[in-house]
């Protein structure tokens, strides 16, 4: 893929999500052509291509459980519970079709302190404003949905969230 098509892609999703208000910052990332932080509800995602696919981009957010309230959880959900919430979680993300990719990081379903949810890969063939939008809303809509999941298995409500990171993550 040549420089000058990266760079035109480049400017023109810049431009889609300067017009739906996301407030894109640009961030240095040695593994992107370019990667665009953005709000989405007071929660942070980015918009990538990848330097590994060149000829298409996808979203990504995280969602990450700081040590103390990872801790409560744990006190929280016995062994049979967690073992649920993952469970649950799991086939939940696993059948949404409208994401691409997840993962439930360190060592579910004991640990459970971050889950990654990335959109489907949008090639340049079918890049517009509206693909490109609705991906961002999935890997919205699937991260709120691994909290209130969490919720609700747990008993404890976690839907306060707080500003992410200058990495996009976010913590609940």
């Amino acid at each position: 893929m040549s420089n000058e098509k990266v760079k035109e892609t480049k400017e023109k999703v810049l431009g889609w999500l300067k017009e739906e208000v996301l407030s894109p910052e640009e961030i240095s990332d040695p593994h992107a052509f370019f990667n665009f932080g953005i709000s989405v509800g007071g929660l942070r995602f980015h918009v990538v291509q990848n330097v590994r696919s060149v000829d298409s981009i996808f979203v990504g957010g995280n969602l990450v459980l700081p040590e103390e309230q990872s801790q409560l959880l744990r006190e929280k959900m016995d062994e049979k519970k967690r073992q649920e919430f993952f469970s649950d979680l799991r086939l939940a993300l696993l059948t949404n079709s409208e994401i691409g990719d997840f993962q439930i990081k360190p060592s579910p379903p004991d640990d459970i302190r971050e889950v990654f949810v990335a959109s489907k890969r949008v090639f340049y063939d079918a890049l517009t404003k509206d693909r490109l939008v609705s991906a961002i809303h999935a890997v919205h809509k699937a991260v709120i949905m691994a909290v209130w999941m969490l919720e609700s298995h747990s008993g404890i409500a976690t839907s306060k969230t707080k500003k992410s990171n200058e990495r996009g993550q976010y913590s609940v």
